[in-house]
């Protein structure tokens, strides 16, 4: 019994120690100083970005650094600006004689050591603005874990998880607070294998937690996808991101682990 307590333990020891690394960026770091585009790296312990968008057009979709202030509706808004910047991404669409053409952005970026472990915690800013319904699907902006989705989509009064589809719409569950242009403050922790807490703070209020099941299937939680799917044209339409960070570093958790072990190896001994 004590060799499979043991097993146990170390192997749990061995999981952990290959969770995400400790993490942190925001906006205002040097490296997005002409902007924000594919192959950008600032802060520490992510890789870098990498910036799609559905259209050529730059007139349908695109990525930028600004302030959080100018969206919402009507503008200045509150905002998660840091020294005046914040990741800014638009998307909208426009239906011409020659056909649709469809604006939606995404921002991904990989996590370095691994996927979030258990008791990770993934933090975040988010600041919606006006996201309108269009002929070819609702607009919806919001940010992917691969297995989990928090999003705002158009004919809703609420912001939504789901199940880390960033062309999705269908709700998973509501949250139960509503949208806001004023900005949220967002931490998501991995409390289990398929288990979560999300802390959503709207910026003056209160913080609402909820505990919830991620689906089985749809990807590691190595990474996070901010995206504006056709939210709709002007900066009242724009979302933005900022000070994206995770903690704890994943020896933090591994020297949990290894105190439990080795209090039963001195168990094993006295017995």
């Amino acid at each position: 019994m004590m060799k499979k307590l043991v097993m146990l333990v170390m192997t749990g020891w061995a999981v952990s120690a290959m969770g995400a690394n400790l993490a942190s960026d925001n906006a205002s770091n040097a490296a997005y100083n002409d902007g924000w585009q594919s192959g950008d790296n600032g802060g520490t312990g992510f890789g870098a970005w990498v910036i799609s968008f559905t259209s050529s057009s730059p007139d349908r979709n695109g990525a930028f650094v600004g302030s959080s202030a100018n969206n919402g509706d009507p503008a200045p808004t509150g905002d998660i600006d840091i020294d005046g910047e914040s990741w800014g991404l638009y998307a909208n669409q426009l239906v011409g004689m020659s056909g649709p053409d469809i604006g939606v952005a995404t921002a991904y970026r990989p996590f370095t050591g691994g996927e979030l472990q258990i008791n990770q915690t993934l933090t975040l800013q988010m600041d919606t603005g006006q996201v309108d319904s269009w002929m070819l699907g609702p607009g919806s902006v919001g940010f992917s874990l691969n297995r989990f989705s928090f999003f705002f989509a158009s004919g809703s009064s609420e912001y939504s998880i789901g199940y880390g589809d960033p062309n999705s719409t269908l709700a998973l569950q509501s949250t139960g607070v509503p949208l806001t242009y004023d900005g949220l403050d967002l931490a998501f922790t991995r409390t289990g294998v398929d288990t979560y807490d999300f802390a959503i703070t709207p910026n003056g209020g209160s913080t609402t937690v909820i505990s919830g099941v991620m689906p089985e299937t749809g990807g590691s939680l190595d990474s996070i996808t901010f995206y504006n799917r056709t939210a709709g044209p002007g900066a009242s339409h724009d979302v933005f991101f900022n000070d994206l960070e995770i903690v704890p570093e994943p020896s933090t958790i591994g020297l949990g682990l290894a105190g439990i072990l080795m209090l039963l190896v001195r168990r094993g001994k006295r017995a």
